[in-house]
């Protein structure tokens, strides 16, 4: 056999399997794309069975969502207010602020940045000026028996 007829019957044998070869292919193609199709139809049911199943969870999720957002509105609504409050008591006591820059020179500030803490801290000064050790501590002496305004524990008479 010469040269020429073994490459022929090589490239016919070749042409041969790669014709099988694409048979099995577009079968197996055929075979997978049903698979698939038959997959993405069990998959889409599932989905639309979790998605019957998590309803009442997802209106319940909402449900207490809305809650959390109206709880943060109150919040936002109580912060305002006690600003407000702090910010008009400042004024009403501010014998008492110019007192505090001067014997609490960091808390008048920090009163100054946040004026809803005055509401905290009146009661406690209250308390601080009323202790009698604190009072001598201090040199608050000679005011003993006044009651009332505190202002007058910064006058000094």
């Amino acid at each position: 056999m010469d040269l020429l007829t073994g490459c022929f019957i090589l490239a016919s044998i070749g042409f041969i399997l790669a014709s099988i070869s694409l048979v099995f292919t577009w079968k197996s193609g055929k075979t997978t794309r049903l698979t698939l199709d038959s997959l993405g139809e069990q998959l889409n049911q599932g989905l639309i069975e979790v998605g019957v199943k998590l309803e009442p969870v997802l209106k319940t999720n909402k449900t207490a969502m809305g809650f959390i957002g109206s709880m943060s509105q109150d919040s936002i609504m109580d912060k305002t207010l006690e600003k407000k409050i702090g910010l008009d008591m400042m004024g009403q006591y501010s014998d008492i602020i110019e007192g505090l820059q001067l014997v609490f020179p960091n808390v008048a500030e920090y009163i100054q940045e946040r004026p809803e803490a005055i509401t905290k801290l009146l009661p406690r000064l209250n308390t601080l000026i009323t202790d009698p050790e604190v009072r001598k501590r201090l040199k608050f002496d000679g005011f003993e028996g006044k009651t009332g305004n505190l202002s007058k524990i910064w006058d000094r008479e």
